[in-house]
C-alpha cells in the first residue's frame, strides 16, 4: 500500500471543491488497472507529529474533574477502515450520503466505547462536538495512530465530506492498495492527479512501510545504539573470559603436567578446563538475567509487539552467551592438552 498527501488549498481550491477533487481522484485510482482500492482521509497514520484534537462531551457519561476531554480524531472518506485492515465491530461504515446535508455522525474505537460508555454498545448514543450532538453509527478496533508503542487510547472519525473544511496548514491523505506493489500504486496515484489537474502537487509519497519510518526513528537510534554497545560489550565479555582461562591453565601448568603424567587423556584435561570455564559463565548468566529483568522497565516503551520479559528471548540470549563462552574457554584447553609432561614437571 502507498501514501501520499495533497495541499489543495494551496492550490487554490475552495472547500466543496477539494471534495470533488478527492471523490473523482478515488474513482479514477480505483477504476485503473492492477489497483485493488483506494481512499482518503485528513490524517496519515503513524507520521512525525500528533494529529487534530477537539473537546468532547459524551451523553450519560459525567467526567471527573481530572478527566482530559480533548481526543485525536481523523475525518475518513468511505472505505477506510476495509482499505487499513481495520476491523469493524458494531453498526456500519460511512458512506457518501453522510454529507453537510444530512444527520451529523461518527466512529468510535474500542477504547472511546470503553471510557464514554462503559464499554456497552456505543451505536446510537450521541457526542457533543463543535457546538452540536453527533450520533454514534459505528464503532472499529484500536488501532495505531502516531506511534507503534503507543498505549490503547480513545478516538474517533468523522466523515470527510460532512466535516472537512480546508486550509492552507491542512493536507488531506491518500491510500491505494496495488495486486502488485507500491511503485505501481505510487505511478497510478501521480498519472490520475495529473490527469484532473496538472498542478496540484503531491507530496510524501511512498509506500506506508516507509511513511511510517519517522515515528520509528526513535526505535531505530536507540537499537542501532544498543545494537552496538552490546556486541562491544559481548566482545569484551568473550576477551575477558579467554584471558581469566589462559592464566589459569598458566598458573596450572604443573597440575596438569603431573595429571597427565599420571595417565590423564588430552580429551580429560580439555573437559577439566571447559568445565572451569563455564562454570564462570553460568553464575554470569544468572547474575546478568536477573539484572535484565530488573532493568526491563526502562526499554518497555521502546519495544513494538515483543515483550521486554519474553523467556525466548532470554533464553535464546543465554545460548548465544554460552556458544561464545564455549569458544572463549576451548582456545586455552585446546593448549592446556598440549603441555609436554616432561618440561611441565622440569620447570617446577
Amino acid at each position: 500500500m502507498s501514501v501520499c498527501r495533497f495541499y489543495l488549498s494551496g492550490s487554490g481550491y475552495p472547500d466543496e471543491q477539494q471534495k470533488q477533487f478527492c471523490l473523482r481522484l478515488r474513482e479514477r485510482i480505483k477504476a485503473a488497472p492492477g489497483i485493488v482500492d483506494a481512499t482518503y482521509a485528513r490524517m496519515l497514520p503513524l507520521g512525525v507529529g500528533s494529529g487534530p484534537w477537539t473537546g468532547i462531551e459524551a451523553e450519560g457519561s459525567v467526567p471527573n474533574r481530572a478527566d482530559n476531554m480533548n481526543i485525536f480524531y481523523n475525518q475518513v472518506a468511505p472505505g477506510f477502515f476495509s482499505l487499513l485492515r481495520i476491523l469493524r465491530l458494531e453498526g456500519r461504515d460511512f458512506t457518501e450520503h453522510d454529507d453537510v446535508n444530512t444527520l451529523p455522525v461518527m466512529i468510535v474505537n474500542e477504547s472511546f466505547a470503553r471510557r464514554f460508555f462503559a464499554g456497552g454498545n456505543p451505536v446510537g448514543r450521541r457526542v457533543r462536538l463543535w457546538g452540536r450532538w453527533v450520533t454514534v453509527v459505528g464503532a472499529v478496533k484500536d488501532s495505531k495512530y502516531f506511534n507503534l508503542a503507543e498505549a490503547p487510547l480513545p478516538y474517533f472519525y468523522v466523515p470527510f465530506r460532512q466535516t472537512y473544511r480546508g486550509g492552507l496548514d491542512m493536507s488531506i491523505g491518500y491510500y491505494v492498495r496495488s495486486a502488485s506493489n507500491a511503485n505501481h500504486a505510487l505511478a497510478t496515484l501521480r498519472r490520475e492527479a495529473a490527469a484532473i489537474d496538472p498542478g496540484v502537487g503531491m507530496f510524501e509519497a511512498a509506500p506506508l512501510f516507509e511513511y511510517m519510518g519517522g515515528s520509528l526513528f526513535p526505535q531505530k537510534v536507540a537499537a542501532s545504539l544498543l545494537s552496538v554497545l552490546g556486541a562491544l560489550s559481548l566482545l569484551l565479555a568473550a576477551l575477558g573470559l579467554y584471558s581469566v582461562m589462559a592464566y589459569a591453565v598458566s598458573q596450572r601448568t604443573h597440575e596438569i603436567g603431573i595429571r597427565m603424567a599420571l595417565g590423564a587423556q588430552a580429551r580429560d584435561v580439555l573437559g577439566m578446563v571447559v568445565r572451569k570455564g563455564m562454570v564462570l559463565t553460568t553464575a554470569g548468566l544468572v547474575v546478568g538475567i536477573a539484572a535484565a529483568l530488573a532493568a526491563t522497565r526502562l526499554v518497555t516503551a521502546m519495544l513494538v509487539n515483543v515483550s521486554a520479559t519474553d523467556p525466548m528471548i532470554f533464553a535464546g540470549a543465554a545460548l548465544f552467551l554460552a556458544l561464545v563462552a564455549l569458544v572463549a574457554s576451548y582456545l586455552p584447553a585446546r593448549r592446556a592438552t598440549k603441555v609436554d609432561p616432561i618440561v611441565a614437571l622440569r620447570c617446577q
